[in-house]
C-alpha cells in the first residue's frame, strides 16, 4: 500500500515530462548555483532525479528524453564540487543503454566515466537497475522517498516501518534517528539517543570509545535542540563516570572538548566547572593535534568566562591559520 502511494507521487511527474516534450526543460536542466560551504551545486538535481525515476518506474520508452536528461546530468557530475555519482546518473545510464545498440551513446557513457574522481572509481555503465517499483522493500521505498524529497509519503512509510519493527537494534535506531532528522521530527530522537546510550552502558564488552561516543551523540542532540541543561548534565556525567584517558589521543576526545566549550558559551554560569575541566584538558592537547573548530570554540568559551587564556588561544590560532595558508 505504501509503495502504491509512492508510485502515485512519482506519477505526478507527468506534468514535468509533458513540459519537457513541449520544449520546456527549465525544471530539469542543469542550473548551477553556489551552495555556501559546499561550493558548486545544481538547483535542479532533485527535479531531474524525480523525472528519471518517473521514466524508469512508469516504463516510459523515450530515448530523446532519457538522452537529454543524461546530458544535463553530466554537466552536474563534471562541475559539482561534491563530485559523486548519484542515483540520477545510474538510472539514466540504465535508460539510455537500451538504445546504444549501434554505439551512438558510447561517447556519452565514456564521458560519464571520466566526469569526476568518484565516477572514475565507481561508475559502471553496465550496472543493472531494477525497474519494478513493487520489488522494493518498505525500507527501500523510504530511501527512495528521501532521495526524491517526498517527505509526506516518507513519513507514512517510516511510521509503517516502525510499527513492523519488533526488536530494535542499534543500527535500526540509528536509521530511525536519521529518518526523523530528515523529516523534522527531531523531538522523537531524544528517547532513541537515550536508548542507544543505555544499551551501550549495559553491554559488558562496551569500550570506552563506544560509551563516550554514545554520550557525545546525546549531548550533541541536546545542543541542537537548545536544551543546554540536559547537555551540561550529561557532559558532567561522561567526565565523572568514564575512563576518557583511553581515548585521549582520538578525535572523539576532542569532540567532547568541543561540546564542553559550546555548552560553556551557552550558559557560562552553569558551565563554569565544565570550563575548568575542558581548559585543563585542552592544554594537554599537543598543538600539532589542534584544529580550527577546536580553537574557535575554545576561544569563545574562554571569552564567555572572561578568562585571559582566550588571548593566548587567539595568538596560537593566528599561527595555526598562517601555517595552513603556507601549506
Amino acid at each position: 500500500m505504501e509503495l502504491e502511494q509512492l508510485k502515485s507521487k512519482i506519477e505526478e511527474q507527468q506534468a514535468v515530462y509533458d513540459a519537457l516534450k513541449e520544449g520546456d526543460n527549465t525544471m530539469v536542466c542543469y542550473k548551477e548555483f553556489q551552495n555556501g560551504e559546499w561550493g558548486t551545486d545544481d538547483e535542479n538535481y532533485t527535479n531531474r532525479l524525480r523525472l528519471a525515476y518517473y521514466l524508469l518506474y512508469c516504463h516510459i520508452e523515450d530515448e530523446e528524453a532519457a538522452a537529454s536528461l543524461f546530458e544535463e546530468e553530466l554537466k552536474d557530475r563534471e562541475r559539482n564540487s561534491f563530485q559523486g555519482i548519484g542515483s540520477t546518473l545510474r538510472v539514466l545510464t540504465h535508460l539510455i543503454r537500451k538504445y546504444n545498440v549501434d554505439g551512438k551513446y558510447t561517447a556519452l557513457l565514456e564521458r560519464a566515466k571520466n566526469a569526476n574522481f568518484d565516477c572514475a572509481c565507481g561508475y559502471d555503465p553496465d550496472e543493472e537497475v531494477e525497474d519494478d517499483l513493487g520489488r522494493n522493500s518498505l525500507l527501500d521505498g523510504i530511501y527512495l522517498c528521501q532521495e526524491m524529497e517526498y517527505k509526506d509519503v516518507m513519513g507514512v512509510m517510516v511510521d509503517e516501518w516502525k510499527k513492523n519493527t519488533v526488536e530494535w537494534s542499534g543500527s535500526d535506531r540509528k536509521t530511525l534517528i536519521d529518518f526523523n532528522t530528515f523529516l523534522g521530527r527531531d523531538m522523537e530522537n531524544e528517547g532513541l539517543y537515550r536508548e542507544q546510550l543505555e544499551e551501550i552502558l549495559s553491554e559488558e564488552n562496551s569500550s570506552a570509545r563506544d560509551i563516550i561516543s554514545g554520550y557525545k551523540n546525546l549531548i550533541m542532540y541536546y545542543l541542537h535542540m537548545g536544551d543546554y541543561g540536559n547537555g551540561l548534565c550529561f557532559c558532567k556525567k561522561v567526565i565523572e563516570t568514564t575512563d576518557y584517558q583511553q581515548i585521549r589521543t582520538l578525535r572523539l576526545f576532542k569532540d567532547i572538548l568541543e561540546v564542553c566549550f559550546e555548552l560553556t558559551v551557552r550558559d557560562a554560569r552553569a558551565g563554569a566547572g565544565l570550563w575548568s575541566w575542558a581548559k585543563a584538558e585542552f592544554q594537554k592537547v599537543p598543538q600539532s593535534s589542534r584544529y580550527g573548530n577546536l580553537y574557535t570554540k575554545g576561544i569563545a568559551a574562554a571569552n564567555a568566562m572572561n578568562d585571559p587564556y582566550g588571548k593566548q588561544l587567539e595568538q596560537e590560532y593566528e599561527k595555526f591559520l598562517e601555517s595552513v595558508r603556507n601549506g
